[in-house]
Order: structure tokens, then sequence, then C-alpha cells
């Protein structure tokens, strides 16, 4: 039995993702330090794995917006971001590439229905998908790996769909202090 190590590093990064999500929600003050700490290497990595698990919603807004309270530049934190869930997200790409053949015997009506339409427009779906607030980006590229779209395409329609997610949530985070600094100083 041949080991696909593939697989397995997936799965070690999933587990990582889990635990280290875990961890920043039952402890923001220490995800606080942790970021204080690290800064935008921290950024990227918290940023990385939360991105990098599969149907598990684990909230990277929550590290931009500590970020930026922090005092780092929004702007920075956004392209950061934006980078490392794109990489991040490359879990479900892999994991519909791999999967191909299970995912459309499994949904087979789901692929006929959407298959063609996302073929058609799938560089802004993948776009709009990951743009959006809400988390169905895993979907995106199951579906992405499942139909062989590029893997550098889907990549930067990853990263330019959550640079617009994530420079929102930097903007409105300055906003935020901002407002909260005029009503409280």
């Amino acid at each position: 039995m041949r080991i696909n190590w593939g697989y397995v590093a997936i799965g070690v990064i999933v587990i990582a993702a889990i635990i280290g999500g875990l961890i920043a929600v039952e402890h923001p003050q220490a995800t606080k330090e942790w970021l204080k700490k690290w800064g935008y290497v921290g950024v990227f990595f918290a940023v990385l794995i939360t991105n990098a698990t599969l149907f598990i919603g684990i909230p990277t807004p929550t590290y931009i917006l500590i970020a930026v309270a922090l005092g780092m530049n929004p702007l920075l934190v956004s392209l950061i971001s934006a980078i490392a869930s794109a990489i991040g997200e490359s879990t479900g790409y892999f994991v519909g590439l791999g999967s191909k053949k299970i995912l459309e015997r499994k949904y087979k009506g789901f692929y006929e229905k959407w298959g063609p339409l996302f073929e058609k427009y799938s560089f802004m779906t993948v776009l709009t998908i990951a743009a959006l607030p809400v988390p169905p980006d895993d979907f995106a590229g199951l579906l992405a790996g499942s139909v062989g779209y590029s893997y550098p395409k889907f990549l930067l329609a990853t990263f330019i769909g959550k640079f617009l997610k994530y420079g929102a949530t930097a903007i409105l985070a300055v906003a935020g202090i901002r407002i909260a600094g005029q009503e409280f100083s």
C-alpha cells in the first residue's frame, strides 16, 4: 500500500487548523498577544491555517480586526491575508482534484446542472464566492478541483476575491476604531 503524502499533508493542515482555530476562539487575549508578537508573519500563518480547513467555520476576519486594532497597516494586512487565504483554500481544490470521480458520481445531478455553468464562468464564480462574507468558498475549491480548473487561475481568482473581502473588513475596522476613538475620548 502506497501512502499518498499529499493527503497526509492536507490531513495534518486540517488538524492543525482545527486546533489553532479552537485555541483562537477560546483564548482571544492569547490570540491578540500572539499576533502582537509575530506581527504580519503571525497574520499570514493564522489566516493560512484557518483557511486550510474544510467546512469548519473559523472566523478569519477576527485576525484582520485584531491586527488592524493593534495598529498594523490595513492594506498590508489585507494583502497578506489574501495571499495566505488563497494558499489555504488550496486544500479544497486538491481534495476536489483527488476525489473528482467520487464527487462526480455522488453528486451527478449537481455536476450536470452546475458544471457547464461553472466551466463557462469559473474565474468570476471563484472570485465572487471568495469575496462573499459567508464561507461557501470550500465548495468553490472542491468544484474547481473536481472539474480540473487551472490551479494558477484558481489561486488568482481566490486571491482577488479574498483581497476585496479582507480589504473591506480592514476598512470597516479602521472606521470602527476611529468612531470608537471619537466616542470614548
